[in-house]
């Protein structure tokens, strides 16, 4: 399968809910996937577990993506550039964002998410996952 083709079955499969075919089928055990950032789903989640847990969590964050389109480099990497929106309350966020992914064995391995606004995701992230009250947060 060619390399933009493994990638475009990952959306195919995370919009059709279906996240175990694409932990099974498409993600390298120790797949690594980077998200920029200084809010709380940014940072490298390393292993197909914890990017699962990424998955699902960035499900809930409420974003619509259109404007998508696929190249792929001579050396095999996939960039993937799209427009993300979001609302919340009369506030509108627009995240243009490009994704690197790395494939190895027909697998996806290093995926690097490049955001053109950070700020703006910051602050949008930080709006829908934010903190517990602290006394939550000091409890063991």
């Amino acid at each position: 399968m060619p390399n933009t083709d493994l990638v475009l079955k990952m959306y195919e499969y995370f919009n059709a809910g279906d996240l175990e075919r694409v932990r099974t089928e498409l993600f390298a055990e120790d797949i690594t996937w980077r998200m920029p950032g200084h809010h709380p789903l940014s940072g490298e989640h390393a292993g197909a577990d914890q990017v699962m847990a990424f998955f699902g969590a960035l499900s809930k964050a409420g974003i619509q993506v259109d404007n998508v389109h696929f190249g792929e480099l001579e050396n095999g990497i996939v960039i993937e550039r799209h427009m993300g929106h979001a609302a919340i309350g009369g506030d509108h966020f627009d995240f243009p964002t490009a994704t690197s992914y790395e494939i190895e064995d027909g697998r996806l391995k290093r995926v690097q998410v490049h955001t053109a606004d950070q700020h703006n995701v910051d602050r949008y992230m930080w709006t829908v996952f934010g903190l517990k009250p602290i006394g939550e947060r000091l409890v063991d």
